[in-house]
């Protein structure tokens, strides 16, 4: 929010903790072993207990601001900033363990709006530059970069829960399931969601028999995860869909941006 980190209760609403910032948060935090990992405008990622909402570390070296969820892999806390650089900090220390730098002079070619995917001793980025990357999730090197014209992706990215696939979305409303494993943009399967020129950064999530693919047209998409086959789609509005939550193993739980919440079974 404007200059703070809140904590309230679940319960009952109640104000559980404020952290003050010098400037606006946009972020969202991940939590992970009691800590709240969260990154600022204000050149700062911080590390807070969830109890106590005291600052364990802070890492004063981003440039740019971060505003999306980080991920944690390997003892690493990952995230990308608009000024195109991506950080992987030491969680326990918030010392860095290496930084890459997609090369962009634009700021909005920057790795930071997607949620990034640790899996395989590699993390997964991709980006508004159209370039899917892979890099070696210890060192930061880059394993392989690639950029097709027919394979359009932007931002929005998830992991299969066997963690074999990468699930990215096109521009052009398809969904790709990518191997983890290979040395390119391998393509395992494709499923054509027929959306519109699709720009939403909304992770990908699934459940293990489905995905669920959220689009900036306000159309949510329930899609077979071993074959990419359409399961499902429903409208909720014309307003962009937020990640979604599951909600035990038949519910999901879905926002949009022009204000609408719904609850679907499947």
């Amino acid at each position: 929010s404007y200059h703070a980190i809140y904590a309230v209760d679940a319960g009952n609403g109640k104000l559980l903790w404020k952290v003050e910032t010098e400037k606006a948060v946009l972020g969202s935090p991940l939590l992970h072993d009691g800590v709240a990992f969260i990154g600022g405008s204000d050149g700062k990622f911080r590390a807070l207990d969830i109890k106590t909402g005291a600052v364990k570390w802070s890492f004063d070296q981003v440039k740019g601001f971060v505003s999306t969820l980080p991920t944690h892999y390997l003892g690493n806390v990952i995230f990308g900033s608009w000024s195109n650089g991506f950080y992987a900090l030491d969680a326990k220390t918030g010392k860095l363990s290496w930084e890459w730098n997609n090369g962009q002079a634009n700021r909005m070619f920057s790795a930071a709006a997607c949620n990034p995917v640790g899996t395989n001793n590699r993390v997964f980025v991709v980006a508004p530059d159209r370039f899917m990357t892979a890099l070696d999730a210890k060192t930061g090197v880059v394993i392989w970069r690639e950029k097709k014209d027919t394979i359009r992706v932007r931002e929005s990215m998830g992991l299969a829960a066997d963690h074999k696939l990468v699930y990215v979305k096109t521009m052009d409303g398809d969904l790709l399931g990518i191997s983890v494993a290979g040395n390119s943009m391998d393509v395992a399967w494709k499923s054509k969601l027929k959306l519109p020129y699709e720009l939403t950064p909304s992770a990908i999530t699934t459940n293990g028999k489905l995905v669920f693919v959220p689009s900036h047209s306000g159309l949510l998409s329930g899609v077979d995860a071993k074959t990419g086959a359409v399961v499902w789609q429903y409208k909720i509005s014309n307003g962009m869909v937020n990640p979604v939550v599951l909600d035990g193993r038949n519910t999901v739980i879905a926002s949009t941006m022009d204000g609408k919440i719904v609850s679907l079974q499947f």
